[in-house]
């Protein structure tokens, strides 16, 4: 399989020069020091002198350097190399190392730009790569590790110039002997269809090897990007020795910021038999409570301690790690709503409490958004390191008015905190929205609204209208009686305003006089629906007032006088009046007769009192009536009958009788006529004389006669 290939231009954004051990993976890994075709002192930093298809370096003292051989345009290296054993220097190229003792451990592997001889596009060609620990001269080779890179067609592209390879030798863990070299030895293998060239190490084409050396040191992995959390999270890393010691080596742990993190165990110790196993070091976050952000700390590693005078005093890497923060800077205000307070001065609280530990104390400032509807208590509250978790308690207080306004929501406003701290300073928390419970009604009281007595005489009652709420505008009541002809009301309304709501107005309600004996009539006073702007009164109907107004009237018949009354029987009269009381609501007619018309007789028979006329007094007359009977003053009545009528009050109604007297003028007596003067004569002659009584008898009077003889 062909190796892959670069172009020009991209070879030659490489790094400059180079057959040069890179030092990666193991942390203090030891630079390899190598002799190349370069000017300079082969520490990666000098400039490449000999270029492609240049004239040999300048500097002679190369390994395997020959003046005749290395006149060519690369490296010369002849085919027939018999393995790592090879000692013919035409037939290998060595690069190797200085010093000894160390170990490698990671991955191997050297890059070269190759050429079959002369630039030959259509033959094949094999390498075969060596890593190898030698002697410091470069004599006693024994291999290490071992590639081979094989293709029929050595420049499968006939680009008639340098093709770059790379042998890799896998991951390798070995530790050279003491005053050893490791080194990379190359020839050309068997299947090469001719000598192979090896290009200068130049800028345009430069050649490297990259060993992992593990010298005396100690490897901590990884050295950054570590987390753990203010929950107890804990992160891990690793420690280990580069390279075997010769006694035990301690390593201290510690952590810079025990606030943060603490690190277990407090050391490591490495054996020479422990020494290439990692030992695992974890690292537990430690929490505060304060919102200080995810805080970086460190785990330093201490200077080891060992009798190993190469491990001694050694220093690994320290080991930066984060410890998250489960803390936010926050306030907490529960409950944020349905807090209710009453008009009746109830109260409901809410409590304020900080999530995190503050730097500084914290003044959070508390105000109601209307003052008329609720307050609150304290009007600050100060949190410190101290007492930030411990929640405070906040009184919110219902304010009275007198306005039917309803539930009314309204705001307790939390400020933004005042503190040093940068975390809570300005920081905003949560409104707590409450209502405040209305505890008036729009509406208006009337008292008494009944059980009110006038007269027909004029008396009167009062009562008192008042609001119940405050109004938000003026309120006007009309008043007006549904009987005028029963009570009139002043006034005829009554004004409230917001000033005087409460104060209870008095209203005044006059009996009114008529002359009908109607009895105790109710009427009543009635309060006409609120005009006003305030929705809660606007169309608002008090109370009506029932009032009852007492009749100074009696549906009665005066007949005047009823007694005393004479007439005579010669035809003498007497008179008596008669009027009723009080106005009918029909017409009255009261019969009059005598009782005995022997002795007296009543005109008229009977009198009709209207409502037009019920209070003008009719005459009677009365009329003596004579007999012929002796029968003295003779009492008789004038009888009023029943009156007649349709007003129930009149209806079968009977006025006073009138007694009278009728004087007599008959005396009881025998009139003889003549009583004297009479002639007779003996011859019987006679006279005559009558004889009459003077008044009638009341029983037969026989009267005898006779004559005296003389």
């Amino acid at each position: 399989m062909k190796s892959r290939r670069f172009s020009l231009p991209a070879v030659a954004g490489l790094l400059a020069g180079s057959l040069a051990i890179l030092c990666t993976t193991a942390t203090n890994a030891t630079a390899l020091t190598i002799l190349r075709y370069l000017e300079g002192i082969g520490d990666g930093s000098d400039v490449p002198v000999a270029q492609l298809k240049a004239p040999t370096p300048t500097r002679v003292a190369l390994a395997n350097y020959d003046p005749a051989r290395d006149a060519f345009p690369g490296l010369w290296i002849q085919q027939g190399g018999a393995g790592v054993g090879e000692s013919d220097p035409t037939k290998y190229q060595l690069w190797l190392t200085g010093g000894g003792g160390f170990t490698l451990n990671g991955l191997v592997s050297n890059t070269i730009w190759t050429a079959v001889k002369n630039f030959d596009i259509s033959a094949g060609g094999s390498l075969v790569g060596y890593l190898v620990e030698c002697n410091a001269d470069g004599t006693g080779c024994v291999q290490i590790a071992s590639a081979t890179v094989t293709r029929p067609d050595w420049d499968v592209s006939d680009t008639g110039t340098w093709i770059q390879d790379t042998f890799n030798f896998g991951f390798v863990n070995y530790t050279l002997g003491p005053g050893k070299s490791v080194g990379f030895k190359l020839e050309v293998g068997p299947a090469s269809g001719n000598d192979m060239w090896l290009a200068y190490d130049t800028t345009a084409y430069p050649a490297w090897g990259q060993l992992v050396i593990l010298a005396p040191g100690v490897s901590v992995n990884p050295t950054s990007g570590l987390t753990t959390t203010e929950a107890g999270g804990t992160a891990t890393f690793t420690v280990v020795l580069d390279s075997p010691p010769s006694a035990n080596v301690t390593i201290g742990l510690s952590s810079n910021d025990l606030t943060e993190g603490t690190v277990s165990p407090a050391s490591v110790t490495f054996t020479p038999g422990n020494w290439s196993t990692a030992q695992t070091v974890t690292v537990t976050g430690v929490n505060d409570f304060v919102a200080d952000g995810n805080v970086p700390y460190t785990i330093v590693t201490a200077a080891a301690t060992s009798t190993d005078g190469s491990f001694n005093g050694l220093n690994g890497s320290d080991v930066g790690v984060t410890n998250n923060d489960n803390d936010t800077a926050g306030i907490t205000v529960s409950p944020t709503s349905g807090l209710t307070t009453t008009e009746g001065g109830g109260t409901a609280t809410f409590t304020v409490v900080l999530d995190s530990q503050p730097t500084a104390n914290v003044t959070v400032g508390l105000s109601s958004n209307d003052l008329t509807e609720g307050t609150v208590a304290p009007a600050s509250l100060a949190f410190t390191a101290g007492n930030w978790n411990t929640a405070q308690t906040v009184t919110v207080t219902g304010v009275n008015d007198f306005v039917a306004d309803g539930d009314v929501p309204y705001t307790i406003v939390t400020a933004a905190a005042t503190s040093t701290d940068p975390g809570y300073s300005g920081r905003n928390a949560a409104d707590v929205g409450v209502t405040n419970t209305d505890n008036d009604t729009a509406g208006m009281t009337v008292s008494p609204t009944s059980g009110l007595t006038t007269t027909e005489a004029g008396g009167t009652a009062t009562f008192t209208v008042v609001l119940t709420s405050q109004p938000t505008a003026n309120v006007t009541i009309g008043l007006s009686s549904n009987d005028l002809t029963e009570g009139t009301v002043a006034p005829a309304s009554l004004i409230f305003t917001a000033g005087n709501w409460n104060t209870a107005q008095t209203v005044t309600v006059t009996g009114v006089n008529d002359p009908v004996a109607d009895g105790d009539v109710p009427y009543t006073i009635v309060t006409a629906p609120a005009t006003s702007t305030d929705p809660g009164y606007s169309g608002r109907d008090a109370a009506d007032v029932s009032v009852t107004n007492t009749d100074n009237d009696t549906a009665g018949i005066t007949v005047n006088p009823t007694s005393g009354l004479t007439t005579t029987e010669g035809g003498g009269t007497a008179t008596f009046t008669v009027v009723l009381t009080s106005q009918p609501t029909a017409n009255v007619t009261i019969g009059l007769s005598s009782s005995d018309l022997t002795e007296g007789t009543v005109a008229p028979a009977s009198v009709t009192f209207t409502s037009g006329n019920w209070n003008t007094a009719q005459t009677v007359t009365v009329t003596g009536v004579d007999d012929f009977g002796v029968d003295g003053a003779v009492a008789y009545t004038i009888v009023t009958a029943p009156a007649t009528s349709t007003d129930p009050g009149y209806s079968g109604r009977d006025g006073a009788d009138v007694g009278v007297t009728n004087t007599d003028n008959d005396t009881a007596g025998i009139t003889v006529i003549p009583n004297s003067g009479l002639t007779t004569t003996e011859g019987g002659g006679t006279a005559t004389f009558t004889v009459a009584l003077t008044s009638q008898p009341t029983a037969d009077v026989t009267i005898a006669t006779g004559s005296i003889t003389e």
